[in-house]
């Protein structure tokens, strides 16, 4: 109730408020010529951050420590935008750069996601835990950046990485024919997870509630992040292990066992995953055989969250989708309305997280 008493003392203009600050970093010896030191550097809404930053028991000095150094304005400046990076030396954090629209969403959202993660302790939507903007301070082109949680921070090797929408079209991190070292997307992904029903009820609700939030503020094209790591992988079978081993260095996770955090809801799930076949060929009637050869179910735990879902469906994605919808099937693009987009979601993950009967 103190929080829900602070959320609903702020008023309209400390959501908004900002605070520009400049950065000098000395110039030394180590440092290449031509190395920016000088940065403008810009916080949003920093007070409500902070007390977002509170609900995951984030020290504000220990963040601004991580977030705020020149190793990561550098790597900002040459960043493209919307490729995500780890703060260095600090798993907790990702970095993500946005357009300034995603940004100006998040800003008008954020009242509501405040209250939203207050009221749901359990939300799987990632935590952001500062809107920020940067430019070098001889000039140059401002960059906005969000730092979110690291939802894949365990002390656990993650096998694999998916990136999930429920939607087909042009949902592939293969390039050129070639296996991809990315996080996967949906047509990368043949997988089932058989979870406790209790577990699995709760999960789908919550991810029921948060998509009706999402809903409400107008979102699509959000995506469920999804990690997997093998439970005593040198004790599974080679066969049942095959294909199930991917590396990404640019993914969400760190293998410090120094730093795992499994306390989050929707981190290190226990569950059972089958892999679907590709094809079901047809039996033989001479022989008998079974349409589908049997799979041994892999022990994993799965890491998840929603992440990117700083999208609304403006006239620009309106438009992409009356385009789209010309060429492909419209119930298989990504580009849809917020309703459709949040059933379509919640129905493909009830295929993906099925009930293990067999669970005690």
């Amino acid at each position: 109730m103190a929080l829900l008493r602070k959320q609903l003392s702020f008023s309209s203009t400390s959501f908004k408020s900002s605070r520009t600050t400049n950065i000098h970093y000395p110039l030394n010896s180590s440092l290449p010529p031509g190395t920016i030191t000088e940065f403008v550097w810009k916080d949003y809404s920093p007070t409500l951050f902070r007390n977002i930053q509170e609900l995951a028991n984030v020290s504000n000095d220990d963040y601004r420590l991580s977030v705020c150094n020149h190793e990561v304005l550098m790597e900002l400046i040459v960043r493209g935008c919307g490729k995500p990076f780890y703060v260095p030396h600090d798993d907790r954090f990702v970095i993500k750069t946005l357009r300034k629209s995603e940004a100006k969403v998040l800003m008008e959202m954020l009242p509501s996601y405040y209250g939203h993660i207050q009221m749901y302790e359990n939300s799987l939507l990632a935590k952001y835990y500062g809107l920020h903007a940067a430019r070098p301070g001889s000039g140059g082109s401002k960059v906005y950046f969000v730092v979110m949680e690291n939802l894949l921070r365990t002390d656990l090797q993650m096998h694999k990485r998916y990136d999930l929408k429920g939607s087909s079209q042009g949902r592939s991190a293969t390039k050129n024919g070639t296996q991809p070292r990315l996080t996967l997307k949906d047509l990368e992904f043949d997988l089932r997870f058989y979870l406790n029903p209790l577990i699995r009820t709760q999960i789908l609700e919550q991810i029921k509630l948060d998509c009706k939030y999402l809903e409400e503020q107008g979102i699509m094209d959000y995506s469920l992040l999804l990690g997997l790591h093998i439970d005593n992988p040198k004790r599974d079978s080679a066969k049942g292990r095959k294909g199930m081993e991917n590396e990404d260095p640019e993914a969400y996770y760190s293998r410090d066992p120094n730093r795992g955090n499994n306390t989050r809801f929707g981190a290190k799930v226990e569950a059972r995953a089958m892999k679907i076949p590709q094809s079901e060929p047809k039996a033989s009637p001479s022989d008998g055989s079974k349409s589908r050869r049997i799979q041994e179910p892999i022990n994993v735990y799965l890491f998840l969250g929603i992440i990117d879902f700083l999208q609304s469906y403006n006239v620009i994605k309106r438009l992409e989708h009356a385009y789209k919808s010309l060429q492909y099937d419209s119930k298989t693009i990504s580009s849809v309305n917020p309703n459709f987009y949040a059933t379509r979601f919640q129905d493909f993950l009830r295929k993906v997280f099925i009930a293990d009967e067999s669970a005690g």
